[in-house]
Order: C-alpha cells, then sequence, then structure tokens
C-alpha cells in the first residue's frame, strides 16, 4: 500500500512537463505508396498538377517530387468519381457517387473544401461533366437526360438549364421517346458556344449555346461510350459497346465514315475511352478497351497507334483512366503528345511517346509498395555515403534498359526550403532506408529520407531456389514471348504482379548491417540467406548448409511443406548485394525471429521449433536449441485432441463467467491471477523470476497442463486481435505455440560477473521463456581458422507466460548498446560499464528491467489485458527537444511501444518506465496495420495504411518529415464577384451590431477553421488544430504537418469557475509564450451558402499548470496520460457558426452557459 502511494504521489514537476512537450508530440505525416482503390483521375496542362481520388471520398494532388495535398471528403462512403481541375486556379472540382459536387482549393500548402452543392432525385444523377473553355461554367449532363449548368464562381446551379425535349425537337422518331443519359459532352474546339451532346443509345447532336438550337445530328447504331474531338474542330470520334469507334466530320453532315472495329470482325469488348491527338506528321489514336471477347476478355488494355506503329499496352489490373500530356500545351493548332499517364487499379504507368520504343517512365512517387504483397518491413537510419552509392548504382543497373531517362513531366509546384529548427527534421540530412520484404522472395529497398518514397533496389532470392513452379513460370513467360510477335501486338508494362512463383519463397524476416554491407533475408520454408554488397559481377557458387534443430528429439515428424531446392554450381550474380552463404533450417518452418551480428560474423534465426546460430564465414552451424515441449512432439501447431483439456478448460471458463466482476482477489494457489482494477487502466501480472533449465523441466513435467488455458498467441491471428476483454493468468506449459521463437538479440554485457563484458544472444519465446546464451568469438586472424563457440549460460521464466516480445540491454547511463560497426566508425561512444548494465524484457503484458549480471529486477511497467491489448512491438527510440535554439539541445533514450488491439503507442522513460505519450495511432479493427508497423530509431513508424499505402507517423516533436510545398498562382486567378462581398460585408456589419461580447481572440481571427485540410492520413477525418504564429513568424501550419499534439503533462489543477474559464478563453492572445490553443470541432456541413446556423456542442478541459486549454470533440478520444489523481473541470461550450459556407474564426460565437 505504502509502494502504491509513493508511486502515485511522484508527479512530474512543471519543467519536465515543459520539456515532454518539447520531446514527444504524436502526429500523422504523410502517406508513400499507391492509394487504396483509386477512382478518377485529372490533369491541370497549366500548373502541371495530378490529380487523384480514391473510393474512400480521399483526394491526392501531385506536382513535382516533394509537392504533394491531401484532402478528404466528409463522406467516406462515396468514392470520387470525377475530378476536374480549373486551369490556372489551383481549384479542382470533385464529383462523389452520392451526386454531390465539391469545390477545393491548394491554399498555403494545404487543400481545402471551399464550397459544396449536391443535386436531388434520380432523373438529376450526374452521368457526365465537361469544362467551359472560359471556366465559368461547369456542364452537368444528367441521367434524366438535361444538361445544368454550374456557376463556378458561386458555385449555385446557373437558371439556364437544356432541357432534353427542346434537344429532341429535330431528332429520329426512334430516339425522340428515349435517347437515354447524357453519355459525354465535349466543346467543339474554338467555338466554346458549340457542344457536342453524347446520349447512352447512340445520338450525338451539335448544340449551340448562343442561338440556342441543334444545329446537327449524328446517329450510330451502337451504344455510346465516348466522344473526342480532333484539334482542328471539324472532325470528332465516338466509341461504342461493339469495341468499334467511327469518325465523323460536322462539315460532310450527319453521315459517319465506316465504323472501324480494330480488333474484329468476332465480338469485341467495348471501347470505354477514346483520345484523337493531332500530330505533326501523324496524329495519334488512343483508346482503352476493345479486346476480342473470346479470346483476351480478361486483358487489361490501352491501345496506342500512330502512322504504321500499333502497340497494345497489356497490364496486370483495371484500366481507371488516362490522359495524355502535350510537348506543347499553348499550341493552338497540335496537341502531338509527348507522355501518355495511365491510372490503374492497382498502379499509376506513365509512357514516353517522344522515345523510339515507347518505354515506361520511372515514377517519382505513387510506386506500387504492393507490387507483390508486403510481408515485412524494416528501417535503417544514418546509412554510410559508400553504401548508398552502392545500392543506388546497382539499382540503376538494374532498370537501364526498362525505364525512359527522360525527366517526369508532372512537374507543378514550388518545394519550399525548410526555415528554423522546428521545422527541420533530421531526416532531411541523413539517409534512410525502408527495406520492405515480399511474397514474391524479393526485398526492395526505398529511399525513405524524403516525401516521395523512391526505389533504389531490388533483390531477388529466388535466384538461389529451383522447383517446379518456379520452372512452369519460365515456361510460361517464353510462350507469352511468342504469342508479342501475334495480334494484337501486346506489351505488357507496368510493375504490379500479384502472383507468386512459389508461396515458400515469401520473405519473412529481413535485417541489413549497413557499416559492413551485409543483408540477412530469412523466408518462408526455413531458410536465411546471408548476402554482401558488391559492385562487380560475381561467378560463385553459393554455400548451402542445413540444420537440423529438433534433432535429440526421435518422436517428431515434420507434416509441413518441403524446403526449397537450392541451385547447385556457380551463379552469375549481379553488382548489389550477392549471397554468400544460405542456412537451411529443418524443419523448414516458417523463420520468426531473425538478428544479424556482422562483427561476429553471426546470424541467429528461430522458428516455431526453437534456434540456430550460424557462423557464415565458415559456413558452419554453431548452435542449435529445440524449445518444443518434450511431451509435444506433433510439431508445432498441430496438437492432438485432448478431451481431458478441453473438458478442464471449458469448465473453467464457465466458472470463470460466473464468478466475473465480484472476485478481486490476487492470485490462486496455482497462480492464476485475477484482475486487480486500478485507476490508471494497469493491472499486476506475475513476477519474472531466473530459473534453471532442470527447474523448468521439472515443472513442465510436474504441471502438465493442469493451468488454465488462453487464447494462442499467434502474431498475426486475426481472432486475437479482435478487441476483446481478457484476463491476465497464467499461460498453459503445454501450449503447442509455446516453442515459438518471438525475439533474438545480440549484446556483448555483463553476464557472468562486473568484471568483463561478454558476448551473448538473448533468445525469448512465446511461453514466456528467455534463453541467454554465452558466445566465445575467436578474434583476429584466428577467426577463419577456429570455431565459434556457444552455451547455454541462463534461464528465465516469467510466471505469467506472457509471450517475449523484445530484449534489449542498456548500459551504466541507460543508452542501448551500440551496434555492429558503430563504435568503429565514430558514430557511437563506447558503452559505459561504469555502472552496472540492465536489461529489457517485454513481454505482451508487461516491461520489466533487470540489473545485470545479476538479474536482480529493478523496475516494471505491469500493461494487462483488461481492454483486450497485447503488445506487439517494442523499439527504443532516441528523442532530441524541438527547440535546440533556446539554449543546449537535450535528448533522451526511450521506449516505444505499440499495443496490437487497441493501436495504440505508449513512450516509456528508461530505466524508470514512467509513461510520458499515450497516442491512438492505428484504428484497432486494422489488424494489418497493428501487425505490420515498424519503428524507426528516432521515435518515428511506418504501418500499412492499406494493402497498397504506408502511413507514415511520428512520436517526436523535431523528427517531422511532411511536404513544405506551394502553388504560384498568377494574379487576380481568383475573383470573387463584386455581388457576393457586398452581402457578405452587409451581413457582417448586421452580425457584428448584434454581438457584444463575443470576440474571439487574436489567434482564432489569424487562422480560418480547417476542417477539411487533411494532415496525412487520407481515409480518416483528421482532428485540426488552431494555433498561434511562432516567434519567428513561421506558420506553424503546414502541408500535412497541422500540429495535433497530445496533453502530456501531469494534469492538477486549482479550483475553476464559470468565470475564470470565461476570462481564460476569451482573453488568450497568440503572443502568451507557452500556450497552445487546440480546436477540434465536429465536422461543418457546408451544404450552401444559405445555411443560417449549426451548434457543435463540445468538451472543454483547463489545465492550468501547463497554461493550456484543450477544446475537443465530444466524439474524438483524447490521447492522455492514465494519472491517478487527474482533476478536471468540465463545461459545455455552445459554438455557434452564423455564416455559411465560409464560416471563418471572427464569426464563431461562444456562449458559456452559468451554472446555477
Amino acid at each position: 500500500m505504502l509502494k502504491f502511494i509513493r508511486g502515485k504521489g511522484q508527479q512530474p514537476s512543471a519543467e519536465r512537463q515543459k520539456l515532454q512537450r518539447e520531446l514527444f508530440a504524436f502526429r500523422k505525416t504523410i502517406q508513400h505508396g499507391f492509394p487504396n482503390k483509386p477512382t478518377s483521375l485529372a490533369w491541370d496542362p497549366t500548373l502541371r498538377l495530378l490529380a487523384l481520388g480514391t473510393a474512400s471520398g480521399a483526394i491526392k494532388v501531385f506536382g513535382k517530387p516533394g509537392v504533394e495535398f491531401y484532402g478528404q471528403h466528409t463522406n467516406h462512403e462515396a468514392a470520387v468519381t470525377r475530378l476536374v481541375f480549373i486551369p490556372n486556379e489551383g481549384r479542382i472540382v470533385s464529383l462523389c457517387d452520392d451526386n454531390s459536387l465539391h469545390m477545393w482549393e491548394i491554399n498555403e500548402g494545404s487543400l481545402e473544401e471551399v464550397k459544396a452543392q449536391a443535386l436531388e432525385g434520380k432523373l438529376k444523377r450526374i452521368s457526365a461533366i465537361a469544362l467551359e473553355t472560359a471556366g465559368e461554367h461547369l456542364l452537368l449532363g444528367t441521367e434524366g437526360g438535361n444538361i445544368y449548368l454550374l456557376n463556378l464562381k458561386t458555385f449555385q446551379m446557373s437558371d439556364t438549364i437544356i432541357y432534353q425535349d427542346i434537344v429532341m425537337q429535330n431528332v429520329p422518331e426512334d430516339y425522340k421517346i428515349n435517347p437515354g443519359a447524357v453519355e459525354a459532352i465535349a466543346e467543339q474546339p474554338g467555338n466554346p458556344d458549340k457542344i457536342l451532346i453524347g446520349y447512352n443509345r447512340g445520338l450525338m447532336v451539335l448544340w449551340n449555346r448562343k442561338t440556342p438550337g441543334a444545329e446537327q445530328n449524328f446517329i450510330s447504331n451502337q451504344q455510346l461510350e465516348s466522344i473526342c474531338w480532333h484539334k482542328s474542330g471539324t472532325r470528332f470520334a465516338s466509341s461504342h459497346n461493339d469495341g468499334s469507334y467511327a469518325m465523323w466530320d460536322i462539315s460532310v453532315g450527319d453521315k459517319a465514315e465506316d465504323p472501324v472495329t480494330v480488333y474484329g470482325p468476332f465480338p469485341c469488348k467495348a471501347v470505354t475511352k477514346f483520345l484523337w491527338r493531332r500530330g505533326r506528321n501523324e496524329d495519334y489514336i488512343i483508346f482503352a478497351g476493345g479486346m476480342p471477347r473470346a479470346s483476351y476478355s480478361d486483358r487489361h488494355t490501352v491501345t496506342v497507334q500512330h502512322g504504321e506503329k500499333h502497340v497494345v499496352f497489356d497490364f496486370t489490373s483495371k484500366v481507371i483512366d488516362f490522359f495524355t500530356i502535350a510537348a506543347d500545351e499553348e499550341d493552338t493548332e497540335y496537341d502531338e503528345p509527348e507522355t501518355l499517364i495511365v491510372l490503374l487499379e492497382e498502379e499509376l504507368v506513365a509512357i514516353d511517346l517522344l522515345s523510339e520504343d515507347w518505354r515506361m517512365l520511372q515514377l517519382p512517387y505513387l510506386v506500387s509498395l504492393h507490387a507483390s504483397a508486403v510481408t515485412c518491413a524494416q528501417h535503417i537510419s544514418n546509412v554510410p555515403e559508400d553504401l548508398w552509392e552502392a545500392i543506388v548504382a546497382a539499382g540503376k543497373q538494374q532498370t537501364l534498359e526498362h525505364y525512359s531517362e527522360r525527366e517526369w513531366p508532372v512537374d507543378g509546384g514550388r518545394v519550399l526550403q525548410s526555415q528554423g529548427s522546428e521545422e527541420t527534421s533530421s531526416t532531411e540530412f541523413n539517409k534512410e532506408l525502408l527495406l520492405t520484404g515480399h511474397e514474391d522472395g524479393t526485398v526492395r529497398f526505398w529511399n525513405a529520407g524524403h516525401v516521395a518514397l523512391q526505389p533504389l533496389y531490388k533483390f531477388a532470392s529466388a535466384q538461389l531456389f529451383s522447383s517446379e513452379e518456379i520452372g512452369s513460370e519460365a515456361n510460361n513467360g517464353t510462350v507469352d514471348e511468342e504469342e508479342e510477335e501475334e495480334w494484337p501486338p501486346f506489351r505488357k508494362v507496368g510493375t504490379f504482379d500479384p502472383y507468386s512463383d512459389d508461396p515458400r519463397l515469401a520473405v519473412k524476416k529481413v535485417a541489413l548491417c549497413p557499416f559492413s554491407g551485409t543483408l540477412a533475408v530469412a523466408g518462408t520454408a526455413g531458410a536465411v540467406i546471408v548476402a554482401k554488397i558488391g559492385s562487380d559481377t560475381l561467378e560463385t557458387e553459393v554455400n548451402v548448409t542445413t540444420t537440423n534443430i529438433v534433432l535429440d528429439r526421435d518422436g517428431f515428424v515434420w507434416k509441413g511443406h518441403d524446403q526449397l531446392t537450392a541451385r547447385t554450381g556457380a551463379l552469375s550474380l549481379a553488382p548489389g548485394f550477392q549471397p554468400c552463404s544460405v542456412l537451411q533450417l529443418h524443419p523448414p518452418a516458417a523463420v520468426t525471429a531473425l538478428v544479424l551480428q556482422a562483427d561476429w560474423g553471426l546470424v541467429a534465426a528461430g522458428t516455431a521449433h526453437g534456434l540456430a546460430l550460424f557462423d557464415y564465414i565458415r559456413h558452419k552451424g554453431v548452435l542449435t536449441k529445440c524449445t518444443l515441449n518434450p511431451n509435444d512432439l506433433s510439431g508445432a501447431g498441430d496438437a492432438p485432441i485432448s478431451r481431458r483439456k478441453s473438458f478442464k478448460k471449458s469448465l473453467r471458463e464457465s466458472f470463470r463467467r460466473l464468478r466475473k466482476g465480484r472476485s478481486t482477489r490476487r492470485t490462486d494457489k496455482r497462480g492464476v491471477a485475477s484482475p486487480v482494477p486500478k485507476k490508471d487502466g494497469l493491472q499486476d501480472v506475475a513476477e519474472g523470476q531466473e530459473l534453471s533449465p532442470e527447474v523448468t523441466a521439472a515443472i513442465h513435467e510436474h504441471t502438465g497442463g493442469a493451468e488454465a488455458s488462453t487464447p494462442s498467441s499467434a502474431p498475426l491471428s486475426p481472432v486475437e486481435a479482435k478487441p476483446v476483454e481478457r484476463q491476465v493468468e497464467a499461460r498453459p506449459v503445454d501450449d503447442s505455440l509455446g516453442s515459438m521463437v518471438r525475439c533474438l538479440y545480440f549484446a556483448k554485457t555483463f553476464i557472468i560477473s562486473v568484471q568483463s563484458v561478454t558476448a551473448t544472444l538473448w533468445a525469448g519465446t512465446n511461453n514466456g521463456t528467455v534463453y541467454v546464451f554465452t558466445i566465445a568469438v575467436p578474434v583476429g586472424q584466428r577467426r577463419t581458422e577456429e570455431d565459434v563457440t556457444c552455451q547455454l549460460g541462463k534461464e528465465i521464466q516469467l510466471k505469467h507466460r506472457a509471450p517475449v516480445i523484445s530484449v534489449a540491454v542498456l548500459d551504466g547511463i541507460n543508452v542501448p548498446l551500440p551496434e555492429p560497426f558503430e563504435i568503429e566508425k565514430g558514430l557511437k561512444k563506447l558503452p559505459d560499464t561504469s555502472g552496472p548494465h540492465r536489461v529489457v524484457i517485454c513481454s505482451e503484458e508487461q516491461f520489466k528491467i533487470f540489473t545485470l549480471p545479476s538479474l536482480k529486477p529493478f523496475c516494471k511497467f505491469k500493461l494487462t489485458a483488461h481492454e483486450g491489448s497485447r503488445v506487439r512491438r517494442m523499439s527504443l527510440a532516441h528523442f532530441v527537444t524541438s527547440r535546440p535554439d533556446r539554449g543546449a539541445q537535450y535528448s533522451e533514450w526511450c521506449i516505444v511501444v505499440s499495443l496490437t488491439n487497441l493501436g495504440d503507442c505508449i513512450v516509456l522513460s528508461v530505466p524508470d518506465l514512467r509513461r510520458q505519450l499515450n497516442a491512438a495511432v492505428v484504428r484497432r479493427e486494422d489488424i494489418n496495420g497493428i501487425s505490420s508497423l515498424t519503428f524507426t530509431r528516432y521515435g518515428e513508424a511506418f504501418y500499412l495504411h492499406s494493402s497498397s499505402e504506408l502511413q507514415r507517423i511520428t512520436l517526436s516533436a523535431s523528427t517531422l518529415l511532411y511536404p513544405r510545398c506551394r502553388i504560384d498562382l498568377p494574379e487576380g486567378a481568383r475573383q470573387i464577384p463584386k455581388e457576393e462581398e457586398t452581402e457578405e460585408e452587409e451581413m457582417e456589419v448586421a452580425e457584428e451590431e448584434e454581438a457584444e461580447n463575443a470576440s474571439p481572440s487574436a489567434a482564432a481571427r489569424d487562422h480560418p477553421p480547417a476542417s477539411h485540410t487533411v494532415n496525412g492520413d487520407a481515409t480518416h477525418e483528421e482532428n485540426k488544430d488552431v494555433e498561434p504564429k511562432s516567434e519567428d513568424g513561421e506558420e506553424a501550419k503546414e502541408n500535412g504537418a497541422e500540429e495535433d499534439r497530445n496533453d502530456i503533462s501531469a494534469l492538477s489543477v486549482g479550483d475553476i469557475t464559470i468565470d475564470s474559464v470565461k476570462d481564460h478563453l476569451l482573453t488568450s492572445t497568440a503572443t502568451e509564450d507557452g500556450r497552445v490553443t487546440e480546436l477540434k470541432t465536429e465536422r461543418l456541413e457546408l451544404n450552401s451558402r444559405t445555411t443560417e446556423m449549426q451548434s457543435v456542442v463540445m468538451k472543454t478541459t483547463i489545465i492550468s499548470s501547463s497554461e493550456t486549454t484543450v477544446i475537443n470533440s465530444a466524439d474524438i478520444a483524447v490521447v492522455e496520460p492514465s494519472l491517478a489523481d487527474e482533476q478536471r473541470a468540465t463545461n459545455t461550450l455552445e459554438i455557434k457558426s452564423r455564416k455559411a459556407p465560409l464560416a471563418r474564426m471572427e464569426d464563431l460565437e461562444v456562449e458559456i452557459p452559468v451554472q446555477s
């Protein structure tokens, strides 16, 4: 009890709270990869910007590399079906499938929704969109056949409507009854008064808007898909659903030239889109679809014809949309294309039409991470210059024959230079690598130090193995090459390849030592490949060593897949990472843990059966340790059915349900822990203790399966990841998955005595056992002549038997031990040996620090499964103060923890394990995102936001990478009508007379509400902040970097009255130092200018100790530390938006009800 009171009474000082704010802050920064489920594409030829819309309502705008803007519709369920740029204005109009239109503006580095409009009724469902050349109106064709005009200045519907009945007056009788929906609208080049209207059944009408009246009718017998004008303005083309296209001349009459079915005469698929571009020599004809139904109905193609040249680009995913970029956008006579941009369901492809063989352009962004499914990832900081150059050179050689050398044509916008220490990230100066392992056996290297994630190099492990599956795939490839010479002239393009040659090739773990240039790759079939960087082509035979982990278990039978067959003989290895040794584990189960120590020349790998230590310099196995229960030799994951065990488990669960909520006692005789509720949401777990192997074996024999059973501990099981309530109890000893090795760690530390450090290997398993092995590595010349020796030194068994996730050793000043070669390179100091070393052991349910070499418990942080949460990741990160200009720069190492089921990240200080930050990072339903999360050394992390997209986050206030960019518009690009300004001014004057005491703060007046500006996360609505400007005048908000800081201070408040709250809210100014005002509101519906009043009920938390006011939306969880003696004063605010749709902060009235 005294320990509890003493522990809860120590709160951080005011200075520590201030330091916490400068060290820790959670933000979602940027997204890497390809958007999930893209639905629309747009191109601004003047500003040279590219825009994408997705099925989840996200909009992404790209310019030159580093120029990115994100936007998100409030309705996450509505797909963005069309995007239209208003040229030269930095504005986009989006159409969603809920039939709503939205106006977006790129303002000071952010994409904001400013206006919205919706058409109601089925007949008014928009089926076609066209923009006037003048840019004043948007022509909206509907399924009912009418065409409406949307005024882009006011974003209101114009009174002018082109009714279908009037258009149909002079058409043949067959089409008067039902011509169908408006399928396409196109303005005649050089004559903006005339538009070509295409109806679904094949009728096309040239309509004069000036007269108004129909001038000509064009009738096709086939259903219309699209229309496109020739640049001359006298001819146009139409494509149809039978795979044909027709060309029409308006000067000749309503008769078309003979329709062309390129891939006929047999039935063909529809030509969904057709482009006709006028070239200086020959015209370009580009269309999607049109393939013969019987032979190639499953192909996704875009055909390009230019004179005699004819290529059918064959893609591996569905074509969404495409456009061409003209060589000279200002040319009024020709629109000869230089680039074809094709948006597909799984990737973006750019074709260089100026090159002889129409090669692909290398993408600077939007690269498909998931060309093969991502299976694992690792981040490397501070990559040495020599290794970086070698990787880049090897990557260029790999792509030399595949890509055009021409520069990326989408080059709009301007990248701003970082200013000030707070905005400058350390990642901008350090070379960062992100390694991703894939299902096809490849490891891809990415440049992760910039806003755009750029591919550098690809290592393929399949080159070392041969199998029937790989051979059959190779044969199929030769057949395809022969078919390319036949008709149609297919050419495979794109990088997305969802099919793996062999599922056993999938990469499970990857480790890289950047200072020695050594790579270790572990796969699904128990193969561990060690490769070293090389700059020349090498002809060599790769040594393969087989190690049997279960050699001492005679009764073991492996029932899983076979191992991969290694290729024999000399192999030709290209420059890059060249394999030098292969370790094949038996049984060939998937590798669950991997660690590399390049300084010692050792690699260790763990599976569900045990672990192996391998010397890759001498190509010899050093040690094997089988972790299987001697009583269970059936193979991990394949335990026989035990009726006794099932019956006991059923009884135990029944009794647990009966007494749930009544008993709060600590433990019973068998060590089954009952939950002890606490204020901070933490519960106790069983202590860890050191046991000898003999004692452990005795316990195994004595207890058998007598203890309570809990759900399986498989790391990626969807069943476990559900947020269910679960009690903390001792794990069963005979759990068939308890033998799985979850973590491995090399360290040179005190394990025998404090007089000398010893090389050690630490291994943690699923049943809470930690094995400590001592290693003797020969030095100097003897390293290649003598064997490395290893033996079991100590064994730790956690009583609660939770899976051990991670192990890390801290030196005498609580700094993690350096990586191999970091001391030699001068990047790190020698580990401090003046004080005792400490080891951090992280299990799924607790963190515990032991003193070395005695293994005496020093400190622990108890994290129970009261809310159904388990730890999935642990990492040590280095945090630096965000304002080093205020004095000496301060830094400290902390533990970063990822909680699975809740998707939270917690930062704990070392060695006292005090919580510094708790942030909700990943949605608890996003199991893939939680299991894929990878931390960096400086407090950042990556996780799979979708199968194709990585979300980047930071928990550090100083390590921040985000797009700092803007677009430069010509003067007067956005002119507001004078009438509208006058009306708004009159409204403002009237409102100011009514409101006497509702003057907002200066900080509020400087910033409009940013409820539609999305920071980094394109599928979740972000909490937006309104902050005062920094001292140097630089705005705190930039694109993708609006601060979403969490309150991390200990909360202690005195008496708070309503008057003090009111005074605090109404008199705060932007110049007060240390004051942060966060405004997170529920979304404001901006549907029309006539919206009069809306109200949002908010919850206010006043913290007097840190002088911080936080206003949070009632439905958004606040990330705060769980401290026992928090005192909060909560009142209700009613904030009324009195002007719509562009309600600024000065129009917000704050009303505080007076309590009686």
